[in-house]
Order: structure tokens, then sequence, then C-alpha cells
């Protein structure tokens, strides 16, 4: 039992013994809701990190048992570079984490005392970094708070990440009333800020900002230092406060600190790679996504309209008109939601397609319905004519026009001027050619591409991308599908396509199988979690599940962002490999399998339990 000399709620006195065995000595530090103590383990002889939980107490039951499972999965983790996890105890009222000692200075600590870090210490501590979290992320566990107070430098010069766990303890329980998040903001990323359930790359973006600290000493400029830098589209360079960071290193903290996530380093392994390797190819570039024209979403397959909006790979057989308004204001107003839903649109081709006269969109015939609800959301109504039937979708009053040219010329040849009796039928065909080709040609048309993927691999996107969510799903298949097409287009070309293309087809098709299934445990999170504050510390089997689901899911969005980083070396290193297969495709495409299969055996046991 704990020594009665135990100070006030939340700390414990210097002597005081826990379990008969700990005996506490100086504080180390504090966090949200824990205090850290250095303390003797007199059955070892050896020095051991003690961190006390100290939950506000109307939460302190569920918190224990959040935190014990944590500690479960994280003991498991075994890396030189993170901070060792022994057990999770409790004492009479103390309940407490048993961890390694580090008996070096913090990352924060070491900076403000002795300045910003060299380049090359700086490399040093990220590869320390990324690595450990690389070896954490392939256990399905995410850091969610890598800070430099959470970087231990050791005596021999090693940076070692510690508090695993702390900030799911932190995310239960630091929401105010007006659900504002309580704690250190300053590394959170972008989509975590935005209230999305963040991904290994939200992990990346903090080692990012991690090393920019290191760099330069502090963090970008700030509105308060309460609250994190404003996403940067680019990502932040140290090299503006520190000259003499290189231009290479520079350029790898400005990808991981990205604003949107795919344009991140998509695993810290990658990270860790490019700051060991920095000249190998494709090591710091990155390449923008394409956007689909309508929902601004991801397209993969270069077809201007992504699947969800209409956009197919099938041969675009069909014309989408908007509905003529019936009076000019009408027209007017939908030809300002039109340019305002497509801003490249200039103001005459947004009247002309108020009007009727051109079309906006050329689709495959399969893709008329997803497009017709895209717009009718935007309170655009539309109408469809096949390509072939294009004379048909001409409006009234280009006939009108048309047979009132001709009809006043051979009015007024028979009077006074015979060689309009020839001329007029030429203009008047002229014009009615002219609007023949207008209604034949739409406003936006797909950009040129080639066709990438295999036929059947391409239905299968299109038909898996259609049925997704916008959500994290969705946003990594489109990154594999990207990368892949890519890669099957340059095999193409080189006629390296024999040993790869397989294998290469079966990722993309295990790809496909993962995405569905992570949004499908992705919804029964959501659901979830809406219950999370109706749930009991004892309701153990409800709780024990959540963990699991969370698990498998941060799982198999690492075996996704891993396929990604394969895929994109291949496509670097696809000029020297003149034609030779990579193993690693077909472990990939295994690993998928295997854990999209875990996955959705977790996504019914979440639904079987939401049921209940």
């Amino acid at each position: 039992m704990a020594d009665p000399a135990a100070g006030s709620i939340g700390y414990l006195a210097p002597g005081t013994v826990l379990r008969g065995r700990y005996r506490i000595g100086r504080e180390l530090g504090r966090g949200g809701y824990s205090v850290v103590y250095l303390a003797r383990d007199s059955e070892l002889e050896l020095d051991v990190a003690i961190k006390l939980l100290v939950p506000p107490p109307a939460a302190a039951q569920v918190a224990r048992e959040r935190m014990r499972r944590e500690v479960q999965a994280v003991r498991g983790l075994s890396h030189g570079g993170i901070v060792a996890v022994y057990d999770f105890l409790e004492d009479g009222p103390w309940s407490f984490i048993i961890m390694e000692y580090v008996a070096g200075p913090d990352l924060q600590v070491r900076v403000r005392q002795r300045g910003p870090l060299d380049p090359e210490a700086a490399v040093r501590l990220g590869r320390d970094v990324a690595a450990a979290l690389s070896a954490a992320h392939r256990h399905g566990i995410l850091h969610r708070d890598v800070k430099p107070q959470n970087i231990l430098l050791d005596r021999d010069g090693r940076a070692r990440l510690t508090d695993f766990g702390s900030a799911r303890l932190d995310g239960q329980l630091g929401v105010t009333g007006t659900g504002a998040l309580a704690g250190t903001l300053a590394y959170s990323a972008p989509e975590v800020l935005a209230g999305r359930r963040g991904d290994a790359r939200a992990d990346v973006y903090a080692l990012g900002l991690t090393l920019y600290y290191a760099l330069a000493g502090d963090l970008p400029g700030r509105p308060s230092p309460h609250l994190p830098p404003s996403p940067e589209p680019a990502g932040w360079r140290p090299r503006a406060g520190a000259a003499a960071v290189p231009g290479w290193l520079d350029d790898i903290v400005a990808r991981a600190t990205a604003a949107a996530a795919e344009d991140r380093f998509p695993t810290a392994a990658a990270l860790e790679e490019a700051l060991a390797h920095p000249d190998a190819p494709g090591a710091q570039a990155t390449e923008g996504l394409a956007r689909c024209v309508l929902c601004t979403g991801p397209d993969p397959l270069g077809l201007g309209l992504c699947p969800a909006c209409g956009g197919s790979g099938d041969v675009a057989d069909t014309l989408v008109f908007l509905r003529r308004g019936e009076t000019p204001t009408e027209r007017r107003s939908a030809a300002l939601r039109l340019a305002a839903v497509l801003p490249d649109l200039d103001r005459a081709g947004a009247r002309a397609a108020a009007e009727g006269r051109r079309p906006v969109f050329r689709v495959p015939r399969a893709g008329v319905d997803r497009l017709q609800r895209a717009l009718e959301q935007r309170e655009l109504t539309c109408r469809a004519r096949p390509v072939a039937g294009a004379w048909a979708a001409l409006p009234g009053h280009a006939w009108l026009t048309t047979g009132a040219v001709i009809t006043a010329g051979a009015l007024a040849g028979s009077v006074a001027m015979p060689f309009l009796l020839w001329t007029t039928p030429v203009v008047g065909s002229l014009l009615l050619l002219g609007a023949r080709r207008d209604a034949g040609t739409p406003l936006m048309a797909s950009p040129a591409r080639e066709a990438a993927l295999p036929a059947a691999l391409e239905r299968t996107v299109v038909e898996t991308l259609t049925s997704l969510p916008p959500g994290t799903a969705r946003s990594l298949l489109a990154d594999v599908v990207r990368s892949a097409g890519a890669l099957f287009a340059a095999l193409a070309r080189t006629g390296d396509e024999r040993r790869l293309a397989d294998p290469l087809a079966e990722l993309v098709t295990a790809a496909c199988a993962a995405a569905r299934d992570l949004s499908d445990l992705d919804e029964n999170l959501v659901r979830f979690e809406r219950q999370r504050e109706q749930l009991a510390a004892a309701d153990s089997e409800r709780l024990d599940a959540l963990s699991r689901s969370e698990r498998t899911r941060d799982a198999l969005v690492q075996r996704l962002l891993e396929g990604l980083t394969v895929v994109a070396r291949l496509r670097t290193q696809q000029a020297e490999l003149a034609g030779e297969a990579d193993p690693g495709l077909g472990e990939l495409a295994a690993d998928l399998r295997r854990e999209a299969e875990a996955q959705a055996a977790a996504a019914r046991e979440l639904e079987a339990l939401l049921r209940a």
C-alpha cells in the first residue's frame, strides 16, 4: 500500500513507497492528467520513471481503464528509440505506469538551455524518432502527441520517444463544455484540429514541426503561444529563421509539415529514408493530386470528374446540359450558381450553359445519375442526351433563328436580290452547324490521359471509389490508385509490365477491399464515439471492442500508407528496375488482405454491440 505520507490528491511526497517496491524520489515533470516521478525499484535495484494518473475524480475510473488498455498495447513495443513501458499498477487510490528511466533532458529543455541543434544533430534525432514511430505504426499504434517534451535525449546521444497513450487520455478527458480541446495544440496536424481521425501522417506532421523547432529554436509565427501555427499548404521552412539549414533538409521539413496529409511523406519510414538518403530519387519530390472539377475531391484517374461525381474510364457517350430556365432571371441565377461551382468557367460559358446552348459535361451513361445528384445538391438541374443525338439537344431558338434567316433570304431574293436565294441557305446551314458543334462540345472537357490501369482493374477502382463516402478510406485509395496508375503507364511506355503488372494489380485490388472495410469500420467507430459518454468503466466488453477496433483500424491505414510508399518508390526506381519484380508488392497485398479480414471482423463486432 502507499505510504500515508503521500501528499495532497494527485501528488506523492518523496519517500512514498508504492506496492512495497517503488520508492518515490523527485518529480520529473507534469502532463495534463499525470505527474512523472523518478523512483527506485527496490527489487531490481534500478531507477524507473513512474507516471501517476491524476484525472478529474468523475472520470477517474474510465481513465484508468483506458490507460490500462493503452499500456497493454504499448508494452509489446520493443525498439531502441521507444522508452520502454513495463507495467500498469494500482495501489489504493493511485494508478500509475512503470516506465524506463532516461537520464537525459527532453528536447525542449536542451534547445532552451543550449540553443538550436546543428543540422547533423537534427537529422540524427529525426531519424531516431521516425524509426521509432515506424515501429509503432506497424503495430497499429499511433503516438498522437509527438513534441519536443516527449523526446528524451539519452546520454549516448540517442533520441527516445516517450508518452505513448497520454494523448488518448487527454483527448478523452480534455474536452470542455464548448468542445474546445484542452492541452498542447501546437504540434497537432490540421486534419486533427479539424476534428478528423488522424493517421500516421499526423505523427509525421508533428515530427516535422519538432524538427523545425530543433533547427530554428522556436515554432513558426503564431497568433498566440497557446495556438498552433496556421496551416501552410507548402509546409514550414526552418531555413527562413536559421540560414545554416541546408536546402535539402529545409525541403524535407517543408514536405513533412504540408497542410494536406496527402502532400506529406506517407509514412514515418519514408521520412526516415529521406533523412538518411536525401539524394535518392523522389526523397523530396511530391506531386499534386488531381482534383475533381465539381466536388474538388481526389480524381486519381485524371478524368476531370471523380468517380463519385460520374467520372469513369469507360466511353463517355452522354452529354449533360443544364435545364434552361423559363425566365431570364432564372437563367442568370443558374449561370451564377454554375460559375460558383466551377470557378474556372468564364461568364460566357456559364451563360451558354444556363441557356441550354452548351453541355457542361460529357460522361459515360453509367455516371449520369451520380452527376445529376451532385449538381442537384448545388441547386442545378440538368438533362442528359446521347452524343449521337446532339441534334435533338439544340435549343428551339437555334432552329427558329436558322429558319428565320433562310425565310428572310428567300423573300429578299425573290423580290430584289436573287443571289440571296442560294447564299442564305448556306449561311443558315453554317449557323445550324455551329450550334450543333457547340451542343456537342462540353464546357468542362475531360483532360487527355493515358489508359493507365487495365480495364477490369479500372472498373473495380471506379466501383469502389463511387461507393465510398468522403473520408480517410477514399482519400488513401485515391492516393494508391494515382501512384499505381502512373507506374502502370511508365511500365507500358518501356515495355516492362510483364513482371510487375500482376502483383501491382493484386495490390490495388487488395487496397480496394481494404478501403471498403476501413470505411465500414470508421462509420461504426463514429457511432460508437457518440455513445462514449454513456459507457461505464465496468462495461469491459464494449471498451475492449473499441480498443481492438481502433487498433485494427490504425493498422489497416498503415498498410495502405505502406502500399503507397512502395508504389511511389517503384515509380522513382522504375527506370533502373528493368522489369524486375518487387516481392514487396505481393507481401503488401497479402498484408492488406489479412488486415482487411481483421477489419471486417472488428466492424461486425462493433455493429453487434451497437445493436445490443
